[in-house]
């Protein structure tokens, strides 16, 4: 059981005009008890910083009315609900656009609770001192591609599609906030802003932290770590140190073990980086009598008779005025229709997904995602210089997979295994009406299991062809299929004997594009959706006699190109991550 934890944090404006990232740490230290919020704000100049501190403010709120916390896990959920209406409810017109993401750790230490919460980017790591242990999965379509195994985690912070959320708080959609449960296997925990934990290796970060010791060595390794960038984001780190009772050190004093060295704090303020951390120390349920564990926590001395009536009737008049707050609040935000809607993953398009299945899924425009990073596991990595963060929405499909509409479901349909999450998959679809009796799915890709979350991507055929663009994204998380994307189509009917060869499409095809045609690949016939016609059509990656790489969509019965595309289009995003 832990009964200590230190607290340092860390917030550096990074190279933007303004540091729109707010956090908090919040504390019940008669219940071993506290909350590390970071909310990471985006829209517009000051609407990000708006919606921050907004977040901030709620979770505040809510944590003061609230005695102890009984169940976190809905509690965690109602802050992402309500900091979402505040930001709706608040926002005048200069900040019509301010959105947030946050996330955030709750910790009780009496009862060994860890778990936290968030929607976006921001993450809680935990570490078993320098080891990695866990993380939270990011709601990113580069989140996305490192789950379906195109790209590493590390990449991740490069990769152009890192900026592209697809939840947040104050959009025009409800949040989908995800609760992730921590076991006792490791005793450091880091909350922080993408800007954070960009600048770092996941591999590199437990030992970086291991040497942090107050908040001015977290500032410290925050400003050596930007002083070589020319652009970067705002950063913000909370990082969380605990320790069990046998390693607790030696003959503390009753006002050490029951209270906090300094004066009790409702919010601290942890931005000064010169102020001192903040130490807590839990008594255990083995050596406190439970009448009196509050009250001496509350104060390092003991209260006479009196004091403690006194206080008794504070706490039945505050109890009173809290539950006429929250049967208010309830009433209000039961009236609003909002729905939860959590764990969701959306489609969004992938590149050069590899894959060991029998038949591979059609390649999209090469990204060299896999290419190998020249940066040591010690050293931390060179962000790329992204754009500003966009939200959007849960319809990514792209012109590259033919306009195929993206359908959402959420099923919650209980799985034994990811084989049985993919037959599961196939008979929802089927029963949409969304496969026709020609078309079936194959596996193109089975992710890596991040924390309870596994993302398994399949590909439609018809007649044993493969359709460009038509594939199922499917969620299972917790034993169960969470959500499914997906872009099929259910009424193609063509001839899959195709009038050309495939050398006699592309001999044909010099003559339009007025070159030479090296074929890289072998070539591979495909059904292609172009507006609302069906096509038979031979693709294959080609060099031309200039040098540029392409692959060419050839119709199979006129060796007309009915798409071409670079493969050169990534090449600057690589070099980015060097």
């Amino acid at each position: 059981m832990y009964n200590k934890f230190r607290v340092y944090s860390a917030s550096h404006i990074g190279h933007r005009e303004e540091n729109q990232d707010a956090h908090a740490v919040l504390i019940k230290p008669q219940y071993g008890e506290f909350l590390c919020v970071v909310a990471d704000g985006m829209g517009g100049h000051k609407g990000g910083a708006f919606a921050a501190q907004k977040v901030v403010d709620v979770c505040t709120q809510k944590w003061n009315e609230n005695d102890s916390i009984e169940e976190p896990e809905n509690f965690l959920t109602e802050l992402a609900f309500s900091a979402h209406s505040a930001i709706l409810d608040s926002q005048i017109e200069e900040f019509a656009q301010a959105q947030s993401l946050v996330c955030m750790l709750y910790v009780n230490l009496a009862q060994s609770i860890f778990m936290s919460m968030h929607v976006g980017d921001c993450r809680t790591f935990q570490f078993k001192n320098e080891s990695f242990v866990k993380r939270t999965v990011d709601q990113s379509l580069a989140q996305l591609h490192a789950l379906k195994g195109d790209i590493s985690d590390d990449e991740i912070a490069s990769h152009p599609d890192q900026n592209k959320i697809y939840s947040s708080l104050g959009g025009s959609e409800p949040p989908s906030p995800l609760i992730e449960r921590y076991e006792t296997s490791g005793n450091v925990f880091l909350v922080c802003s993408d800007g954070f934990w960009e600048l770092f290796t996941q591999q590199s970060l437990g030992g970086v932290l291991e040497n942090i010791e107050s908040d001015k060595d977290l500032d410290t390794l925050i400003q050596q770590q930007l002083a070589n960038k020319n652009q970067h984001d705002n950063t913000t780190a909370i990082l969380i140190k605990l320790w069990p009772e046998e390693t607790a050190g030696s003959g503390p004093t009753p006002q050490e073990q029951y209270g906090i060295k300094s004066p009790e704090p409702e919010l601290l303020k942890p931005e000064s980086a010169e102020k001192e951390s903040n130490r807590v120390e839990v008594p255990t349920e083995e050596n406190i009598d439970p009448t009196q564990f509050h009250s001496d926590v509350k104060s390092s001395t003991v209260k006479n008779t009196a004091e403690q009536s006194s206080h008794s009737q504070y706490k039945l008049l505050l109890g009173l005025g809290v539950l006429i707050i929250l049967t208010t609040l309830g009433y209000y935000f039961l009236s609003r229709p909002i729905s939860i809607d959590s764990a969701s993953l959306p489609h969004q398009k992938t590149s050069n997904a590899n894959s060991s299945e029998a038949n591979p899924p059609i390649p999209l425009p090469r990204s060299d995602s896999n290419s190998q990073s020249k940066q040591q596991d010690n050293l931390p990595l060179e962000s790329s210089e992204k754009s500003s963060k966009e939200v959007i929405g849960t319809d990514t499909s792209s012109a590259d997979s033919g306009n195929i509409e993206t359908r959402r479901s959420t099923p919650d349909i209980p799985v034994s295994s990811i084989d049985d999450a993919i037959e599961k998959t196939v008979e929802a679809l089927r029963e949409e009406g969304d496969l026709g009796e020609d078309d079936e799915l194959k596996v193109a890709n089975r992710g890596r299991e991040i924390g309870n979350s596994q993302v398994i991507k399949l590909q439609q055929f018809y007649k044993g062809l493969p359709v460009y663009g038509a594939e199922t994204i499917t969620l299972v998380r917790e034993n169960k299929i969470a959500s499914i994307n997906s872009k099929t189509l259910n009424d193609i009917n063509i001839d899959t004997t195709p009038a050309l060869s495939a050398d006699e499409a592309f001999t044909l095809a010099e003559d339009e594009v007025k070159s030479t045609l090296r074929m890289l690949q072998q070539a591979q016939l495909i059904i292609f959706k172009k507006g609302d016609n069906y096509l038979l059509v031979w693709r294959a990656e080609v060099e031309k006699a200039t040098g540029e790489q392409v692959m060419l969509f050839l119709d199979s019965s006129n060796a007309l190109i009915v798409e071409e595309i670079s493969l050169h289009i990534s090449e600057g995003l690589v070099d980015e991550t060097k």
